[in-house]
């Protein structure tokens, strides 16, 4: 389509879809001044047209006009027609038919509810491991079972702690002793707490999350309890018969600091 302006077709630069501005050089005039008076002299010069129009990719007649027979404002990003300003609009930017443009909003409204139905279905997926991590327990070995609820190296989930508490639980006091004796040196070394004039060398179990109390296990399989230790009764301790309760009451205290320190409440 030549320039509606100056007719050329050989120099000219799209903008926008469906827009064209005409580069070409056209003659042009301007005043110059000759002798002591001013007279108007055409001094040729060239200079760019500039013209801004429209056109679609058919050159024929009416082929900036929409399908209602309006002039057009633009060109359809999607099917490339001129549409006028009733039968078209922005879409995210872009000029867009109202054919295409409904279209578009199908699938925007399609791709929302994917994505919700996405969403909904990661929400169920990790309410059923919840769930399935309350209702099952992990078998495991009851050094595995110690080294959870004592070493507090990672964050543990809910369903190992809850695992660990189960199978020490099902151990006798002196089962579980022993099982302290042999893993309790791997986990960290003994080290010596005073108690009076005496000095006490073992491992120590307390946390932030225990309960005004604590324990200490010598390296002789001797429990010592206290107050939680760092307080005025840290370093009191008072040796005691080491049954199914006290041992409860030490998986108890474990599993909830391991709870604590993983976040879990």
């Amino acid at each position: 389509m030549p320039c509606p302006s100056c007719g050329a077709t050989d120099a000219r630069t799209q903008i926008l879809p469906g827009y064209w501005r005409c580069d070409a050089l056209v003659p042009a005039g301007r005043p110059a001044a000759v002798g002591d008076a001013t007279a108007s002299v055409a001094t040729v010069t060239e200079t760019r047209c500039g013209k801004v129009y429209i056109q679609t990719r058919d050159d024929g007649p009416g082929s900036a006009r929409c399908r209602c027979g309006d002039p057009a404002v633009g060109e359809c990003t999607e099917c490339s027609r001129m549409v006028c300003a009733d039968h078209s609009d922005l879409w995210q930017g872009w000029r867009v038919c109202d054919r295409d443009l409904a279209l578009a909003r199908v699938r925007a409204r399609s791709a929302a509810a994917a994505e919700e139905r996405r969403r909904e279905e990661e929400a169920a997926a990790a309410e059923a491991e919840r769930l399935r991590q309350r209702t099952t327990l992990l078998e495991l070995a009851d050094e595995d079972a110690v080294w959870i609820l004592y070493a507090r190296d990672e964050k543990r989930t809910e369903q190992e702690i809850r695992s660990a508490a189960h199978t020490l639980r099902r151990l006798t006091a002196a089962e579980f002793t022993d099982v302290c004796l042999y893993l309790l040196p791997y986990a960290r070394e003994p080290h010596k707490q005073r108690n009076g004039l005496t000095s006490l060398s073992g491992w120590i179990f307390t946390g932030s999350g225990y309960h005004g109390r604590s324990w200490f296990l010598t390296r002789k399989g001797e429990w010592h309890r206290s107050a939680t230790a760092g307080t005025e009764q840290g370093h009191s301790w008072k040796k005691v018969r080491f049954d199914d309760v006290e041992k409860r009451a030490v998986i108890d205290e474990m599993s909830w600091q391991q709870s604590l320190d993983s976040g879990l409440i």
